[in-house]
């Protein structure tokens, strides 16, 4: 019985949610900034999307790490869309919550102030013998307000194997 894309992709996007610690290509550091209304906001590295404008960003999961369960809080998955995905150089970044015009996400939970989450993007390089596939990064966001912030979570830090937000 032949394995689906839709499954393959689900799998990879798991994985990369699992809480990784590797050092191998294929997998680079996500963007993770703060949008005016507080919102998380996530994007492939500039100097990749620039490397491969027609990079196609296939799913993206946030699950939060202080959770032994692994929490999904929200996930997209846009290969239905038409061309197969987002073209990475189309968008600045894709918000938290955010609905995307022919994908499908599921709800988003709220993220909560001082908790630590892993964000994860699948791409599709545009050549096929590009290794970059994946994209993820750790943070946390601090402060209310005006104060709110994005903290990154430095891989290889203490508070990455642990799962927790820098003090």
């Amino acid at each position: 019985m032949p394995i689906s894309l839709k499954t393959t992709l689900a799998a990879s996007v798991a994985f990369l949610a699992a809480g990784p610690s590797w050092a191998a290509s294929g997998i680079g550091t996500a963007e993770v900034t703060l949008l005016a209304d507080g919102r998380a906001c996530f994007a492939v590295a500039a100097t990749h999307a620039k490397r491969d404008p027609a990079a196609r960003l296939l799913a993206l999961s946030v699950v939060d790490v202080a959770d032994p369960s692994a929490r999904k809080m929200w996930s997209a998955q846009l290969w239905d869309m038409e061309g197969g995905g987002l073209p990475v150089s189309s968008f600045p970044c894709v918000a938290y919550g955010q609905a995307i015009q022919g994908g499908t996400a599921s709800p988003a939970i709220e993220l909560a102030e001082g908790r630590p989450y892993h964000v994860s993007l699948n791409v599709r390089p545009s050549d096929r013998s590009d290794p970059m596939r994946g994209y993820y990064a750790k943070f946390c966001i601090l402060g209310r307000g005006a104060e709110r912030r994005i903290q990154l979570i430095a891989e290889g830090s203490p508070d990455w194997s642990t799962g927790k937000c820098p003090s």
